[in-house]
């Protein structure tokens, strides 16, 4: 293994003893230096006057095939030459430089006594390589940079993390799946399944994949099928053994495919998630959380993909995912007696507020199920029972629908239901309070349909992943269905709480099949005197569509009381 710096006016060595001591590395500061030191990224190769730490923010770490990986390093103070120190390896985000990224947290936790160096993944801006999504050789790269640790920087081996956002959070779960000199990860941000994000229930993920895809391409260096993947993803012309192809390449580069390596080592797992996260939503973290058996935290944050920990990573402020996985390194690491191995398991910020609630594990048997029963609105009449007009919305109750009909929606447009105007910036607003606002009323009653429940007597706290089951019959082959769950006030103002979608590809014209969708989780309070409306319609600015433009289809959502169509909440 070799480094190489570029720091004005110091010298490395490109081969190095079994340590590194600051001297070696870092200089101490000149008597001028010290008086006009302020912080390591303005003084970097020399130790600081302040707290002890250097920083070497330009280094070139080879991996195990000759890849040159661009790396930094901050070193903690240090008293004797044999003094080692925990460890953490922190893997960059998709596109981002890790000499960059990481360096606030880097600064408080070299404060803290660690070893702390942080790369970036083959690829992307100066590491060489190629761009393979959590590839094997992606995977060799954790544990040759962990290689270079081990034998030149003053680690306790027996005392090392793996840590990272994003693509860097998936990585570190892989890793620590497979390289036994892992002690733990935490991981933020990252996936589990990447198929069900990138194409969640046959839906195409077009935002999110198209940013990734731009990103990938305008920093580094992507392998051509990753490309061609998303492309394929994307298009409603794709065959179903393409997308059988491209989910067991995806399998590969998933964490869950590795719970059980995970399991056998016993090793410990932190894992952050935010809700408006529409790059990797929550749910199959969840799911990856639920089947672990080893020491586990999970939290849930208001947040878009990213945006929780950024502060945290990058300037290295109060954080609280930050601040939560330090006291687990803290634990894992150190060995020092937090309490956070006994904690519950899972914590839920309340979305729109400050609030957190613990739960004991996860699924969580704090949580409850309430279902209600969708019934559908039927044709525009006028009803002179209650004399008043019907047809303009279905209802949901506690008590099972007893009509037997259908409600048809089409793709002729978009409706005023989505899960934000502006894609990202709208569900970035909602993490500081800035609600994505609709008014059911203004539904279109031929491309969507919404159904409205009586006002709550209580507060219903809802808690985990709201689900509907449908029945449904498509009028063609594809077809997609949107569906959004609403806290609606007494006026009809309706704030979006989280919403789901689900498209078929292959299906039979005019047969009538189940039709599951699942929304993403989220924690939320509906206020007592408000309702739950649910709307679904054809289409959201977040996905692909499964048909060319100008090519209808329309889906019928079937009532029976033999089979109820139902909208179940996780409920506190």
């Amino acid at each position: 293994m070799r480094i190489s710096s570029a720091l004005p006016g110091l010298v490395l060595s490109l081969a190095f003893s079994s340590s590194i001591a600051h001297a070696e590395l870092c200089r101490t500061a000149t008597s001028a230096e010290a008086a006009s030191y302020s912080t390591p990224m303005q003084s970097p190769g020399i130790v600081s006057p302040i707290d002890g730490t250097c920083w070497i923010p330009s280094m070139t770490v080879t991996s195990f095939d000759g890849t040159k990986l661009a790396a930094n390093i901050f070193l903690p103070k240090r008293t004797s030459s044999d003094q080692k120190f925990p460890a953490i390896l922190m893997i960059a985000s998709w596109a981002a430089p890790g000499r960059v990224e990481y360096i606030g947290q880097q600064q408080r936790l070299a404060k803290d006594g660690y070893v702390v160096m942080s790369y970036t993944a083959r690829g992307f801006w100066l590491s060489e390589g190629q761009v393979d999504v959590a590839a094997p050789a992606d995977v060799r790269d954790v544990s040759s940079a962990l290689d270079w640790m081990q034998a030149n920087a003053p680690i306790d081996i027996n005392n090392v993390a793996t840590s990272g956002i994003s693509y860097g959070a998936g990585l570190s779960l892989i890793a620590l799946s497979q390289d036994p000199r892992i002690k733990t990860a935490a991981a933020l941000s990252g996936w589990a399944n990447l198929v069900d994000q990138l194409y969640p229930a046959g839906t195409p993920n077009k935002t999110w994949a198209s940013i990734l895809s731009l990103l990938g391409t305008s920093t580094g260096r992507p392998a051509p099928e990753v490309n061609q993947n998303i492309q394929a993803l994307l298009s409603p012309d794709t065959p179903a053994a393409k997308i059988a192809e491209i989910s067991a390449w995806a399998k590969a580069r998933s964490p869950a495919s590795y719970v059980a390596a995970i399991n056998k080592r016993g090793a410990p797992v932190f894992i952050s998630k935010n809700y408006q996260d529409d790059m990797f939503t929550p749910n199959s973290s969840l799911a990856m959380f639920a089947a672990l058996t080893v020491p586990k935290k999970m939290l849930l944050n208001p947040g878009i993909h990213g945006s929780a920990e950024l502060s945290g990573a990058l300037l290295g402020l109060d954080n609280y995912p930050y601040d939560q996985a330090h006291r687990w390194f803290n634990h894992w690491l150190k060995g020092e007696n937090n309490g956070i191995e006994k904690e519950p398991k899972l914590t839920m910020q309340v979305k729109f507020s400050d609030r957190r609630e613990s739960f004991s594990n996860w699924p969580a048997p704090e949580l409850s199920k309430q279902t209600y029963y969708l019934a559908p609105r039927g044709g525009l009449r006028f009803d002179w029972g209650c004399f008043c007009g019907k047809g303009d919305k279905g209802t949901i109750s506690t008590a099972p629908n007893t009509a037997t009909s259908y409600d048809l929606i089409q793709n002729l447009f978009d409706t005023t239901a989505t899960s934000g105007l502006i894609p990202i910036l709208s569900t970035l607003g909602e993490t500081v309070n800035l609600p994505v606002i609709n008014s059911l009323l203004t539904v279109s009653l031929a491309a969507g349909v919404r159904y409205e429940a009586p006002a709550l007597a209580a507060t219903q706290k809802i808690r985990g992943i709201p689900k509907l089951n449908l029945r449904v019959t498509p009028t063609q082959a594809r077809a997609q269905v949107v569906a959004y769950l609403y806290d609606v006030d007494a006026i009809g103002i309706s704030t979006l709480i989280t919403h789901g979608a689900s498209t078929l590809h292959w299906a039979t014209p005019g047969q009538t099949i189940d039709f599951p969708i699942e929304m993403s989780a989220i924690a939320y309070d509906v206020p007592a005197g408000h309702h739950i409306g649910v709307v679904m319609d054809t289409a959201d600015s977040l996905y692909a569509s499964p048909v060319h433009p100008g090519e209808r289809f329309g889906v019928r959502f079937e009532f029976n009381p033999n089979q109820q169509a139902t909208l179940v909440l996780p409920t506190l």
